[in-house]
C-alpha cells in the first residue's frame, strides 16, 4: 500500500492494546443496537457507498485509505474518541474513502438523522462552510485515487476542484450577508451610522411629546442601506451590543439638546422623552442595567425621560432578559411593548409582564378606514390598555381620517408620516 509523504498523519502502531481484545460474543452484530463491533480485518464501509450513519470508536483501530489492492493510498489510522464517516452524511454523498477494522474494533453508531437535524438547526454561514470543507476533502480524495495511478501526476484539474456549491443562490445570498456583516463594522468604526428622529405627537393636544430614535445608514459603497437589512443581521451577531450603546449614548446626547432647544424657547418646564429600541441580546448582556444606569447620570438624563422599546419576543422564555427590564423599570425606566398584537401570545404577555405603554402595530392602523374588523381589534386594544392602566401609542399614522379614528377609540399618541417622517437631528429641534 502506498503512503504520501507530505502532510498526511503518520500512523500509530497497527495493533490493539494488550488486553484489548473482544470476545466472540461482542463480535456478534446486532442490527437494532447502537453499537457495531468489527472484526481485525473488516471492510466498514467502501468508497462509492451510501452514507447512512458515522461511528465513534469506543476501542480499537480503524484504517481510512483509498483506491484498492497495491495501489491504495492509507490516509489516517484512528483511534478510541475519533469520529468517522460523517462526511457522507453531512453531506448526503457517497462515501469518499474506505475504512476497515484494523483489530477488533467497537464503535457507537451516530445515525444520520442526529447529525443532520444538528446542521439544519445552524447558521447559514456555519453549513457553508461545513459544504466548502468537506468539498475540498473529497477533491483531494479524488486527486489521491488518481495518484495512485500515475505517480507523475500534477495539481488537480479543474473538474477535481469545481465547487458545485458555489453556482447556487443560497451561496450567493449567505457571501452577501458576510460581507454586509463586515461593511457594518467597519460602519460602525468609522462613524457611519446615524440617529434620526421621528415625532411622537399627542393626539389630543396636537404637540411633540417625545421622538423615536431610528438608525440609519448611510454606506460610501452601499448607499442607503435598509434598516431592516442590516439591523435584523445586527442582531443575529454581537453587532447589536456596541451599537445598541452607541444609540443609547447618541439618544442621551440628543436629550440634552432638545432641554437646550426648549429652554432657548422660555419653555423649560416641558417634559420631552426620547424612544430607543433595545433588543433582547442586549438585555441578556452581562451589566447592561448597570452600564445604562452610567450613562443616563453621566449624560444628567432622568430615566422617565428615556423609553425603551421591546418586542413580544424578548418575553419567550428569556428569564435573563425579564429580569433585567424589571430593574429597569424598578429604576424609573419606561417599557413599552412595541408591534403588539403582531405575536402570537400578545395577550398572555400582558398578564406575565409588567409594561408601561402598548405601542400598537402599524400593519392595524393601515387598515383602520377600510376594514371594521381591523377597527374593533384596534378598539379592543385600546380598551385593554386603559383598563390595566396603559397608555397607548399608534405607529404608521399617515392620514387625517385615522387621526380622527383613534382619537375617537381613545388613543393617546401617534406617529406617522401624516405628523413626520423619520427626520435629522438638526430638523428635528427646528420641528420644536
Amino acid at each position: 500500500m502506498k503512503s504520501l509523504q507530505s502532510s498526511l498523519t503518520p500512523s500509530p502502531p497497527q495493533v490493539l492494546p494488550e488486553g484489548d481484545q473482544a470476545s466472540p460474543l461482542d463480535l456478534a452484530v446486532n442490527p437494532g443496537c447502537n453499537l457495531r463491533l468489527f472484526k481485525a480485518g473488516e471492510t466498514i464501509f467502501r468508497e462509492g457507498d451510501e452514507a447512512d450513519k458515522a461511528y465513534i470508536i469506543e476501542s480499537g483501530y480503524v484504517e481510512i485509505f483509498v483506491g484498492s489492492g497495491e495501489e491504495a493510498i492509507q490516509l489516517n489510522v484512528l483511534g478510541p474518541g475519533d469520529i468517522f464517516g460523517e462526511m457522507g452524511i453531512v453531506d448526503a454523498s457517497p462515501r469518499s474513502a474506505s475504512v476497515k477494522a484494523i483489530g477488533p474494533c467497537r464503535c457507537m453508531v451516530i445515525l444520520a438523522s442526529q447529525i443532520v437535524e444538528r446542521i439544519d438547526a445552524s447558521s447559514p454561514i456555519v453549513r457553508l462552510m461545513i459544504a466548502m470543507a468537506l468539498h475540498r476533502n473529497r477533491a483531494f480524495n479524488t486527486y489521491l485515487r488518481a495518484y495512485s495511478k500515475s505517480a507523475h501526476l500534477g495539481l488537480p484539474s479543474p473538474a477535481l476542484t469545481e465547487r458545485s456549491y458555489t453556482k447556487s443562490q443560497q451561496y450567493q445570498t449567505i457571501l452577501d450577508s458576510i460581507k454586509l456583516e463586515s461593511d457594518l463594522q467597519n460602519a460602525v468604526a468609522n462613524h457611519e451610522l446615524r440617529l434620526f428622529y421621528q415625532p411622537l405627537v399627542d393626539l389630543n393636544q396636537k404637540n411633540v411629546v417625545g421622538f423615536e430614535s431610528l438608525l440609519r445608514w448611510q454606506s460610501p459603497t452601499r448607499g442607503t442601506v435598509s434598516p431592516y437589512q442590516f439591523i435584523s443581521l445586527a442582531e443575529e451577531t454581537s453587532l447589536i451590543v456596541p451599537i445598541g450603546f452607541w444609540i443609547l449614548e447618541q439618544a442621551c446626547t440628543d436629550l440634552k439638546r432638545f432641554e437646550h432647544r426648549l429652554a432657548q424657547m422660555g419653555q423649560q418646564q416641558r417634559q420631552l422623552f426620547v424612544s430607543v429600541n433595545i433588543s433582547v441580546r442586549q438585555f441578556q448582556e452581562p451589566g447592561f442595567f448597570e452600564q445604562l444606569m452610567a450613562l443616563t447620570q453621566r449624560h444628567g438624563v432622568g430615566p422617565q425621560q428615556l423609553k425603551l422599546e421591546v418586542t413580544e419576543r424578548v418575553f419567550l422564555d428569556e428569564v435573563e432578559a425579564i429580569a433585567t427590564i424589571n430593574q429597569c423599570r424598578a429604576a424609573g425606566f419606561h417599557v413599552s411593548l412595541d408591534d403588539f398584537g403582531t405575536g402570537y401570545s400578545s395577550l398572555n404577555y400582558l398578564e406575565r409582564c409588567e409594561i408601561d405603554s402598548l405601542k400598537i402595530d402599524q400593519s392595524f392602523i393601515q387598515k383602520l378606514c377600510t376594514s371594521e374588523r381591523a377597527k374593533i381589534l384596534v378598539g379592543s386594544i385600546i380598551e385593554i390598555a386603559r383598563r390595566l392602566g396603559l397608555p397607548t401609542v399608534a405607529e404608521g399614522i399617515e392620514t387625517a381620517e385615522q387621526r380622527a379614528i383613534l382619537q375617537a377609540l381613545g388613543c393617546e399618541v401617534g406617529q406617522g408620516y401624516l405628523f413626520s417622517q423619520p427626520i435629522a437631528f438638526a430638523d428635528a429641534i427646528a420641528l420644536l
